[in-house]
C-alpha cells in the first residue's frame, strides 16, 4: 500500500500552486506584450532560481551524450511554453488549463503504440474520463446529449489548436528529460534549458528587432516578473517532492490543483463565468488524470 508523507503532500500542492500561479500571471500580461518577449523573460527570470539550485546541491554531472536528447527537449520546451501563452491570450483559462489533462493520456498512448506498452484497466478508465471530462467541459447549456454541439464548441474556441499542441509537447517531454538525467544531473538538466531557450528567443528577438526590441512594454514588467519567480519556486519545489515520494504522486497532486486552480483564478482574476458544465467536467478530469498516473 502506497503511503505518502504529509510533507511530500505538501509539497507537492505547493508545486501545483506555483505553476497556477505562473499560469494567470502569463495570461495577465498585456496583449502590447510580444508572445516571445513574454517567453525570453518568463523563461530568462527562472535562470537565477535554477542556478542557485545547482550550486545549493552541488550536482553539476554533465557527459557529451546530453546535447542530443537535450536539443529535441529545448525545442520542445519553446514549442509547448510559446502555445500555451498564445492559448490563454486567446481563450478563457479555464477551457485552456484542463486540456493539459491530455498531456499523461497522450503519453500513455504514445507508449502503446511506439513502445508496445500495453495500458492497465486503470489507465484505460483514467483515459475514458478524460475524454469524458473534456466533453462535459466543452458541452454549451442546453445541450448535453448533442455531441455535435459539443464538436463545434470545441472546434470554435480559438485557443483549443494551440493548447493541444502545448500537450503534445509536454507529453513528449518526459523520454527527452529522462534520456537527458541520465547523462546528467537533474539540477543541472533544468538549468541547461532555461538557459538555452532563454538564449534562443533572446537571440531570435534581437535577430529581428534589434535590441530595443527586449523593451518590455509599459505594465507588463510586474506579471513577468511574478510569473517567473512563482514557475523557478514551482519547479524548485517539484524536484524536491520528487525526492520524497513517487514521481506519479507528485504529477498527479500538482496536475489536480492546476484543474480545480484554473476555475477559480479564472473567476477571480479574469470573470470568466464558472458554469455547471466547467465545475462537472473539471470533477471528472481531477478523477481520470490520477487514473492514468497510478495505473
Amino acid at each position: 500500500m502506497l503511503t505518502v508523507s504529509f510533507s511530500a503532500i505538501l509539497l507537492s500542492l505547493g508545486c501545483g500552486v506555483g505553476y497556477a500561479a505562473s499560469d494567470y500571471f502569463r495570461k495577465a500580461v498585456p496583449a502590447a506584450c510580444p508572445a516571445l518577449l513574454v517567453l525570453f523573460y518568463f523563461v530568462g527570470g527562472q535562470i537565477p532560481i535554477l542556478a542557485a539550485g545547482v550550486w545549493w546541491s552541488g550536482e553539476m554531472r554533465l557527459t557529451p551524450a546530453y546535447w542530443l536528447p537535450g536539443l529535441v527537449d529545448v525545442a520542445l520546451g519553446i514549442i509547448a511554453n510559446l502555445f500555451f501563452i498564445l492559448a490563454v491570450r486567446r481563450s478563457p483559462l479555464s477551457l485552456m488549463v484542463p486540456l493539459l489533462a491530455l498531456v499523461p493520456l497522450f503519453t500513455t498512448a504514445t507508449g502503446a503504440l511506439v513502445l508496445d506498452e500495453t495500458p492497465s484497466a486503470g489507465q484505460v478508465g483514467g483515459m475514458v474520463l478524460i475524454m469524458a471530462g473534456l466533453y462535459v467541459l466543452y458541452t454549451p447549456a442546453g445541450h448535453v446529449l448533442s455531441l455535435s454541439a459539443t464538436w463545434r464548441a470545441f472546434r470554435h474556441e480559438p485557443g483549443v489548436p494551440l493548447m493541444l499542441i502545448t500537450a503534445l509537447a509536454w507529453s513528449l517531454t518526459p523520454v527527452f528529460d529522462k534520456l537527458c538525467v541520465a547523462e546528467s544531473s537533474v539540477s543541472m538538466h533544468g538549468l541547461i534549458q532555461v538557459v538555452a531557450i532563454a538564449a534562443l528567443t533572446g537571440g531570435w528577438i534581437i535577430l529581428k528587432g534589434g535590441l530595443r526590441a527586449l523593451a518590455v512594454p509599459s505594465g507588463s514588467a510586474a506579471p513577468l516578473t511574478w510569473a517567473a519567480l512563482s514557475a523557478g519556486l514551482a519547479y524548485g519545489l517539484q524536484l524536491a517532492a520528487y525526492q520524497a515520494t513517487l514521481v506519479a504522486v507528485v504529477e498527479g497532486l500538482k496536475r489536480v490543483t492546476g484543474l480545480l486552480a484554473a476555475l477559480v483564478v479564472g473567476r477571480i482574476m479574469f470573470a470568466e463565468a464558472v458554469t455547471r458544465p466547467k465545475v462537472v467536467g473539471v470533477a471528472i478530469l481531477a478523477v481520470g488524470v490520477p487514473l492514468i498516473l497510478f495505473g
